[in-house]
């Protein structure tokens, strides 16, 4: 039977994206683009998205988790990021601080608390 208990990491993350549960998913992708002063705006885009033939062993998570966290820490859009891919349903890929596949299954816990109407119960109010 799995686990249904939403971890810390979770909670964190799931908080910073509910602040935005009321936005559209592509005004945040579009304010993400327009901040020059974000942290992946010199940055190619296929750092954020892993070679999905690449072994997933825990160490190369442990690897990637550490790397996409590195890369977006103090990026002052990294909230918007994180909850415009949630909003959107983006399904792969590193979004404001968070890699595969911790994305992944965030964004299964996110979907399932929004239909429910749980979220705001997470995040408190939306932005």
């Amino acid at each position: 039977m799995p686990n249904n208990r939403i971890t810390r990491f979770q909670r964190e993350q799931l908080e910073r994206a509910a602040r935005f549960a009321d936005s559209d998913g592509w005004t945040l992708q579009l304010r993400v683009t327009e901040e020059q002063r974000r942290n992946c705006a010199d940055v190619p885009v296929d750092v954020f998205f892993p070679n999905a033939e690449e072994d997933s062993g825990e160490r190369l998570v442990r690897a990637e988790r550490e790397r996409i966290a590195e890369q977006c820490r103090g990026c002052p859009v990294a909230d918007e990021c994180l909850a415009g891919a949630l909003l959107r349903g983006e399904r792969y890929g590193g979004w404001g601080g968070v890699g595969q596949p911790d994305f992944q299954r965030l964004s299964r816990l996110f979907r399932k608390l929004r239909q429910r109407g749980r979220l705001t119960e997470i995040g408190g109010e939306a932005a």
